[in-house]
């Protein structure tokens, strides 16, 4: 086994002994925060040769060779940049999606151009039919380019919170985030399926007896395709338990959290094969296949983990819905901190990316140049709870839970200046941030004592996460929009106004008091309310919202409705 540190590729079995060497590489200095854990960003090129990682925190794409293990090229971007997915196509060239940016990096040989694509480019896939790069956006559009370069040759617009992109046959799968869905489109675009993970019934104890409640898939934070069409996504499942706030966690019986992880094959008839969750797995955040044995590489960011899972087959046992966790191999990393990529060599050879350590795997940045706040946001707990987990990115899952004492209440987002918008939560009773981590993160999550400079590191962190990019489809229906909303017939800004859109005060909108939340990134939050009553931006001015006790607007039309959520969309 080898390790080297550049700063450092190690490779083979993580943590093992080796040579290390040195290269000389001196990093830039410290990054003024890290992104939030977004995995999946590292790739082997089909010939073997080389291997590309692009790290957002530090705003570059680093290119190592893997015959000579040196680096063979370092490519600085702009501050914000923010690489993420990336991937090659069969001229060699690497492409690299610009989330901080909202645009494409082609990289060929010693050229490099980029060009704007959307708001917020996520996944990348190459067709090789048609020598097409598609790119999925959180802003909701499907972009496809030439790979060679130039202006795209198909939008096709789908729904906000895309993640994944992969080739199936002549069309393509991608997948949404938050609600851990494939959509399924063919050769012209159109779409033709879509399927998510089965709920599973999951077998729990509720202090009296065994009782069913729903694991419901969600947060699909990475998903790839097998050689036969074969898509495996590596997502979390939510318990739709009632949670109980309790100390040192939620009062679940179940594996102690309501949050578990698993991975989900969906095979090419629509037909989908879900794993039993996997032990000691928080946030797994990239999932790789072995192309010697087929056996499945997950690195799990928040237990600091890379679970070795076996090649699955028709035969793999499916979900009983016991609460039963899957034991694997584990490669357990605390040393080196969370793992978020992993690749594989052609000879099966498993690179493993640790942006936070100093020779252990690939150019990490140093342990004294990690951020303590984002480490503590992403960090398990005892209740196998990441912040994370609920907040992924920094944002929300889009999840409605059911406490015993409150009833439903829906993941708030985190991520736009969440210290403005103090006292938190929905009954506004966690006057201060301090208050907020105690009360979730020691006594309801099992986290432990945060000291005084780890609660700063991450209120400074958390607190430059960006809010979700708005989407402008019609320019004009949007200014029609901001009209409405800043007319005082409907008196949206007695609620709404300032920075952050809040007065930060209670109100009673549909018959529960709860804090006036902000409506900055608001068309990226669905569902909407706070007990997530409504699906849409639309349905909160019709299936449920409180009328007029909610602004002014049953004297709308339907094409001032419209209007209105454009601009909110926009926010």
């Amino acid at each position: 086994m080898t390790r080297l540190s550049l700063m450092g590729i190690g490779l083979g079995a993580v943590l093992a002994a080796g040579c290390t060497i040195d290269t000389g590489y001196e990093p830039p200095p410290p990054p003024p925060w890290g992104t939030p854990f977004t995995g999946g960003t590292m790739t082997v090129t089909r010939d073997g040769k080389r291997a590309v990682v692009a790290d957002p925190d530090r705003d570059r794409v680093v290119i190592v060779d893997l015959t000579t293990e040196q680096i063979a090229d370092t490519i600085e971007l702009a501050a914000g940049s923010q690489p993420a997915r990336v991937i090659d196509d069969g001229a060699g060239r690497i492409h690299v999606a610009l989330r901080g940016s909202g645009e494409l990096l082609t990289i060929t040989g010693a050229d490099r151009t980029t060009q704007p694509i959307c708001g917020e480019p996520r996944g990348l896939a190459w067709q090789e039919a048609t020598d097409t790069i598609h790119i999925a956006c959180a802003t909701g559009e499907l972009v496809s380019v030439p790979a060679g370069g130039g202006e795209p040759t198909r939008i096709v617009r789908l729904e906000r919170d895309l993640r994944d992109v992969v080739v199936r046959g002549d069309g393509l799968v991608v997948t949404t985030f938050r609600s851990a869905q494939a959509i399924e489109l063919d050769a012209q675009g159109n779409v033709v399926g879509r399927v998510a993970p089965a709920l599973v019934q999951r077998q729990e104890f509720d202090g009296t007896g065994m009782t069913l409640t729903p694991a419901i898939a969600e947060v699909a934070w990475r998903s790839v395709a097998l050689a036969d069409g074969t898509i495996l996504m590596t997502h979390q499942r939510r318990l739709g338990t009632t949670l109980r706030i309790v100390t040192g966690g939620y009062g679940v019986s179940c594996a102690g959290s309501p949050v578990e992880s698993t991975v989900t094959a969906i095979h090419t008839d629509g037909t989908t094969q879900s794993l039993l969750p996997l032990a000691r797995a928080t946030l797994p955040v990239d999932i790789a296949v072995n192309p010697i044995t087929g056996e499945m590489a997950v690195a799990s960011a928040g237990s600091s983990t890379v679970d070795l899972l076996p090649k699955i087959t028709t035969g793999t046992q499916p979900d009983s819905g016991m609460c039963t966790p899957m034991f694997v191999s584990e490669l357990s990393s605390f040393e080196a901190g969370p793992p978020t990529s992993v690749a594989y060599k052609p000879d099966g050879t498993l690179l493993i990316y640790y942006p936070e350590s100093d020779g252990i795997v690939l150019h990490g940045s140093g342990g004294d140049r990690s951020d303590a706040g984002r480490t503590l946001f992403h960090q398990e707990t005892s209740s196998g709870l990441a912040c994370a987990s609920c907040h992924p990115e920094g944002r929300d899952d889009g999840g409605v839970w059911t406490f015993d004492t409150l009833g439903q209440r829906r993941t708030q987002n985190l991520a736009g200046g969440v210290l403005s918008r103090a006292p938190f939560h929905w009954g506004a009773d966690m006057p201060t941030f301090h208050a907020l981590v105690d009360n979730v993160f020691t006594q309801r999550m099992g986290g432990d004592f945060v000291q005084p400079d780890q609660e700063r590191a991450l209120a400074a962190w958390l607190d430059r996460v960006p809010a979700p990019r708005g989407v402008v489809v019609d320019a004009d229906a949007v200014a029609r929009g901001k009209e409405l909303f800043e007319a005082p017939e409907q008196g949206c800004l007695s609620c709404h106004n300032g920075a952050a859109m809040t007065n930060k005060q209670m109100a009673n909108i549909i018959g529960t008091t709860v804090k006036v939340p902000s409506l900055i990134g608001v068309g990226a939050r669905a569902p909407f309310m706070h007990d997530g009553c409504a699906a849409t931006l639309r349905d909160r001015f019709g299936v449920c919202g409180g009328g007029d006790n909610h602004g002014h607007t049953s004297q709308l039309s339907d094409a001032q409705v419209a209007d209105l959520v454009a601009y909110l969309e926009s926010l």
